[in-house]
């Protein structure tokens, strides 16, 4: 039971993905190719050093066709190494924590759990890119790693990426789709389909860029 529940909530600090993604302001223009699009990310986030944003999951199960959400925070801070905090606040408060290669899991009153992401090739590629999406090396990369093409709209263009057969990836998600605001290239939707067909969508709200974040809030 244990194994499962680090499993879902492990794979589900993959929408940490997004929090990269929180950048300058720049020119609205005509939807945008891939390569644009991901160059224009890239450059939005450079000067990024920590972040924080509010986030509501909401978790629909294809075979039961029902839906589950639940709200949290993230925070982020760039550095040598990078620390980042996943924090499910309700309905069931559990809290994930990456510093570097090392991931811990809390959940509830129960004592801190270690994640050996070394071990466990899925979650080392998702930490991989999570690091790189945050700013650590170029957007650019991902495609090694992914198909990707661009849709949505001029207000709100998205990188539809499809891991690639060699992926350790393709073993858990069909799709990922991030969806940024044209102008400012702020994250705003994440959506995550999984092989069975279920999917995770993250929308983020209050987002706080390049404050102070106290030490403790990783340990």
């Amino acid at each position: 039971m244990w194994q499962r529940t680090v499993s879902v909530k492990s794979r589900s600090v993959l929408v940490a993905l997004l929090f990269g993604w929180f950048g300058s302001r720049v020119e609205a223009s005509p939807l945008p190719t891939p390569t644009e699009l991901m160059t224009k990310i890239d450059s939005a986030q450079k000067d990024l050093h920590s972040l924080r944003a509010d986030f509501v999951q909401n978790s629909r199960v294809k075979l039961f066709r029902q839906q589950i959400s639940s709200e949290g925070r993230f925070l982020y801070a760039k550095g040598n190494p990078a620390r980042l905090r996943w924090e499910y606040l309700k309905p069931d408060p559990s809290t994930m924590i990456l510093v570097g290669d090392q991931a811990q899991l809390k959940m509830g009153t129960r004592a801190p759990q270690l994640i050996d992401t070394g071990k466990d090739p899925t979650l080392r590629a998702i930490f991989t890119q999570l690091r790189l999406w945050l700013g650590q090396g170029s957007l650019r990369d991902a495609e090694s790693e992914y198909d990707v093409k661009a849709g949505g709209t001029v207000e709100q263009p998205a990188l539809l990426l499809a891991p690639k057969a060699q992926s350790p990836l393709s073993r858990v998600f069909s799709r990922i789709e991030l969806h940024v605001d044209g102008k400012t290239m702020l994250l705003r939707r994440l959506l995550m389909v999984e092989q069975n067909g279920d999917e995770k969508e993250v929308i983020f709200g209050k987002l706080d860029r390049n404050i102070e974040l106290p030490a403790s809030q990783f340990q």
